[in-house]
């Protein structure tokens, strides 16, 4: 906008909102859109600047750009289902021709251990990879494109043998750590912190692999020192974005609950109703808040890296990660 004057225009990011442009370049001051009224809101004076908070910026960012890209839910809820059909593929027969003990990764001994492991590393393969396509998705958006969910997972399958390799050693640590568990207290408290600890380290390597095409070990030290320089934001971030769809989740699984007490006491058809609403806002929940968490993971990743993010004035993105 070389020839527009400095003051107040429509957010060419977020519809319904205005930024202040400075006659260079947009800045990160933002206003809702409202009738003006003399005398109480110059528009041709820039308000004092609000503390930039990158965590609710972010979760705004994330918010608008998946509301854009609606089909790339339907892709997460179809590769959770395809995910789950691959694994059961793989252990159902082992359970009822092969007489696999199913009760525990190792109740059936070597050949339990085998077929659990296979089915695991098939289905975390498929989660990952359509995970790789959300996050394929993300970095389009930010970057100006229209994604689908072909151009995604066409994005995602460039990075198979990297992903290929996470899906493999995600499936051991997750042997270990069911192997700890059965070690005693003390096994289940090293199990647990095991289990934090790795989900703690590994939250952006999904966009790690999918931009940098990163190998395991690699992805697991880049992914931790992002976290570490970027602590706060990742932590309030998250939360921001979690905290209603958990309070929502709650809710559904309650109701599917008490569809199941009025089911039982007779209530028949209101009960069912009940049930089958709260089943559908559990799977609506679940769904939805897994694509906002990996778009805000790639956004999270971006501002860290110094990368544009939607929305946010490049002015007050981070230094470049090294």
């Amino acid at each position: 906008m070389p020839t527009t004057p400095a003051g107040w225009h429509p957010d060419p990011w977020f519809p319904g909102q205005l930024r202040y442009w400075d006659g260079s370049t947009w800045t990160g001051r933002t206003a809702p859109i409202r009738a003006h009224v003399p005398g109480r809101w110059p528009w041709n004076r820039a308000p004092r600047p609000a503390k930039f908070k990158p965590s609710a910026a972010l979760v705004d960012a994330t918010y608008a750009m998946l509301r854009a890209d609606r089909s790339i839910i339907v892709l997460l809820f179809v590769g959770s289902v395809l995910a789950t059909a691959v694994g059961a593929a793989i252990a159902v027969p082992g359970v009822v021709w092969g007489h696999v003990d199913s009760s525990s990764s190792y109740g059936g001994g070597v050949v339990g251990v085998l077929v659990t492991a296979a089915a695991v590393g098939a289905m975390t393969f498929v989660l990952q990879l359509v995970t790789g396509a959300v996050v394929a998705a993300a970095v389009l958006r930010a970057e100006g494109e229209t994604p689908t969910a072909r151009r995604a997972l066409a994005v995602a399958w460039t990075r198979r043998r990297q992903i290929l390799a996470w899906a493999a050693v995600s499936t051991v640590v997750g042997l270990v750590i069911g192997l700890l568990q059965r070690l005693g207290i003390g096994g289940v408290l090293a199990a647990l912190t095991a289990n934090l600890g790795w989900a703690v380290a590994t939250v952006f390597a999904m966009p790690v692999i999918i931009v940098e095409g990163t190998m395991p070990v690699a992805t697991v030290r880049r992914s931790a020192r992002i976290l570490k320089d970027n602590f706060g934001a990742t932590v309030f971030g998250n939360l921001r974005l979690a905290l209603p769809w958990m309070v929502a989740t709650y809710l559904s699984g309650s109701l599917a609950i008490a569809g199941v007490v009025a089911w039982v006491t007779g209530a028949t058809v209101l009960g069912l109703t009940a049930v089958v609403v709260g089943i559908i806002g559990i799977i609506f929940c679940t769904v939805v808040s897994s694509a906002l968490s990996t778009y805000l993971q790639t956004y999270l990743y971006r501002y860290a890296a110094g990368l544009s993010v939607p929305g946010i004035d490049p002015h007050l993105l981070p230094p470049p990660a090294s």
